[in-house]
């Protein structure tokens, strides 16, 4: 007979022995104290400095009452001056925490891009009463207009290589080859829904001669029966009817250098936002990052998860009970978050991670679009610029030039996704079997992040919802959108970038653009 040593009179085996232990409440842990030699990121001789400006004509995103309270070294005369708490609202409908996946089957690609093409098709009916039903290889002299996905015949982007798939509903699943001879100027990849107006005389090559493949959704508006003043004077944290700037600061990880696991960068990020007071502090992943040469190759003392918990939760905790009950802090996960699901799109993060009894920190999913007070914003933490940048095939007219960010930008917002790209780039865990609508645009929000590895830009995009036919009647609806890419906090050993962003509300009509209002300050940390 076996006994237990650590429990007496107990036999091992026995029906007494298997229990199981009782879920225990997280423990309130403090960031560990441990003397660190000498790191390259401390030595550094600039601390936040501005790397440049978008719109340096607007005011600072600090009053000169702020100001004062800012230049003061009393802790408790900024504690006086409280945080204006903004309303926040999800946009979106993400994955919720716990959600079953790795159940991806051919069928669910299938009918996602089946969808994606219906979609299309009956948003392009909306604004044309023209119809998309014909056979993509219809032969025919005269001019037809057919829909389909755009697919490359190699393994490398090539203009003289695209084929045209068509839906299953429509064209039974066939493809036919796009000769894009007489197109001067277009911008394709694989998976892009597309109309194409041309002929098919054979009906093995659509040699097309007007393509169509940006649709924008509009801007989102607030509800006409709860304007923002009815809001301001029914809400009873918002203390004025004034309508009052919404001040931002967005980060995008990793939080920490590469040669440790102290997350220098995240102190840094946070004593700069404890100074500044921003309404909201907007942090998007990866956080415990697995590319992390400490993370591969598995030469920490700690569990993981745990480096969550007494690296970011214990500080955004204290930065929350530093800055007051209006101190919002949104936390965005990432595929790359070694703890967490790896599956895109990504549900948030488990709220049982952070004691927030106030409510200051909310956890969003991946992709996310939410709404602070007036402005409509969308956050992605998949590098979805450099796949596309890796997989697009684009023409521009002769002695003329466009620029490529841009460009790719205006891809998301006329395809109404944050991951138009199919198949997905090598890496991305894209799962389209549990809920593939995740990754839908719901609007065209005012103020696109997008987390990704390419140089740190804002990019304004001009666009107008719908499409017309007839290109001789004017436009008159011109709207715009900001694409941004705050960056990596760090970059290797090194410190990186982040965003602080003041946006104030429309005063006039000619200051109604997101473009006009927005004021951006690329810093570096």
């Amino acid at each position: 007979m076996l006994v237990d040593s650590k429990t007496p009179n107990k036999v091992v085996g026995s029906r007494e022995a298997q229990y199981i232990t009782p879920p225990q409440p997280r423990v309130k842990v403090t960031p560990r104290q441990v003397p660190s030699p000498t790191t390259p990121f401390s030595q550094r001789t600039t601390k936040c400095t501005v790397q440049f400006v978008f719109n340096d004509h607007l005011p600072d995103a600090s009053s000169s009452a702020v100001d004062d309270i800012q230049q003061s070294e009393d802790l408790v005369l900024r504690k006086l001056k409280d945080v204006r708490r903004c309303q926040l609202e999800e946009l979106s409908t993400g994955l919720k925490p716990g959600c079953r996946y790795m159940a991806d089957q051919v069928e669910s690609r299938f009918n996602e891009l089946e969808r994606r093409i219906k979609k299309f098709v009956q948003a392009f009916s909306e604004y044309e009463s023209v119809p998309l039903s014909q056979h993509v290889a219809y032969a025919s002299q005269e001019k037809i207009l057919v829909v389909g996905r755009v697919c490359y015949d190699t393994e490398e982007a090539d203009p003289n290589a695209v084929l045209l798939e068509g839906s299953v509903e429509y064209s039974g699943g066939h493809r036919v080859r796009l000769d894009l001879r007489e197109i001067s100027q277009f911008s394709l990849f694989p998976g892009q829904i597309l109309v194409v107006e041309g002929h098919n005389p054979s009906g093995h090559c659509l040699v097309a001669s007007r393509i169509f493949y940006s649709l924008p959704l509009p801007p989102h508006s607030a509800p006409d029966d709860n304007p923002l003043a009815k809001r301001q004077a029914t809400d009873l944290t918002v203390k004025t009817q004034t309508p009052q700037p919404l001040h931002m600061i967005v980060a995008s990880g990793p939080f920490t250098t590469s040669d440790n696991l102290s997350f220098e960068p995240l102190m840094e990020l946070l004593a700069y936002a404890r100074n500044k007071r921003p309404n909201v502090l907007l942090l998007m992943g990866p956080f415990v990052d697995a590319e992390h040469p400490h993370v591969k190759q598995g030469i920490t003392d700690r569990v993981l998860s745990h480096v969550f918990q007494e690296e970011i939760t214990t500080r955004l905790e204290d930065y929350c009970q530093f800055l007051g009950a209006g101190a919002r802090v949104i936390l965005i996960p990432s595929t790359r978050d070694v703890f967490h699901d790896r599956i895109f799109p990504q549900p948030p993060f488990n709220s049982f991670m952070f004691e927030d009894s106030s409510q200051q920190i909310s956890l969003l999913p991946n992709p996310s679009v939410f709404r602070l007070d007036e402005v409509s914003i969308g956050c992605c933490t998949t590098d979805i610029l450099r796949h596309l940048s890796s997989e697009e095939a684009a023409r521009n007219p002769p002695g003329t030039s466009s620029d490529r960010m841009s460009r790719l930008g205006a891809q998301l917002v006329g395809q109404r996704s944050f991951y138009p790209l199919f198949p997905p780039a090598l890496g991305t865990c894209l799962d389209l079997a549990v809920n593939p609508s995740a990754l839908d645009l719901p609007c065209t929000p005012d103020i696109i992040v997008l987390s990704s590895d390419l140089v740190p830009f804002v990019k304004s995009l001009s666009y107008t919802p719908g499409v017309k036919l007839d290109e001789s009647q004017p436009r008159t609806e011109n709207l715009t959108t900001l694409l941004v890419n705050p960056g990596r906090l760090a970059k290797g050993a090194m410190g990186g970038t982040f965003v602080e962003a003041m946006v104030t509300l429309p005063s006039t009509p000619q200051l109604s653009s997101i473009g006009a209002r927005a004021k951006l300050s690329f810093i570096k940390i």
